[in-house]
């Protein structure tokens, strides 16, 4: 069965520090700001989905957000605004990290929940075979 993941409350936590952070840090250049606003937002809103449907993809889309946070600073022009340009990068790479993490155990729960359900289905056919047997031993 697949849960909801620890990394995820953290991803909500850099999200919402990502949306206060140009006010915190007094950001000067608006691409900056808004930059690290609407990622996170969209770390925000994949991150408290995955809490009520975790699957594979919101790590990805929060990887994405993460590595495009990352390099916002060089994609957009703000890497002269050096506290701008650490917030970014260090919650870029950590929203990135955790979702990669995240994606790997959502993985490795598949996998298990796909081995018990075999492990199941074998079962239930050894019964349903003896039930047979017996069947066919009394007429």
């Amino acid at each position: 069965m697949i849960r909801a993941h620890w990394q995820d409350r953290i991803e909500v936590a850099l999200g919402l520090w990502l949306v206060a952070s140009p006010f915190v840090l007094g950001v000067q250049m608006q691409p900056a700001a808004w930059a690290a606003m609407l990622a996170g937002v969209a770390v925000v809103t994949l991150a408290v989905d995955a809490f009520y449907y975790p699957e594979i993809v919101e790590e990805w889309g929060n990887l994405a957000v993460g590595l495009g946070l990352a390099a916002s600073p060089w994609l957009l022009g703000y890497d002269g605004e050096r506290a701008a340009t650490v917030n970014a990068v260090a919650c870029g790479l950590a929203v990135a990290a955790l979702s990669f993490w995240t994606a790997g155990d959502i993985r490795r729960e598949q996998q298990e929940g796909q081995r018990e359900g075999q492990q199941e289905g074998q079962q239930e056919g050894q019964q349903e075979g003896q039930r047979d047997g017996q069947r066919d031993g009394r007429k």
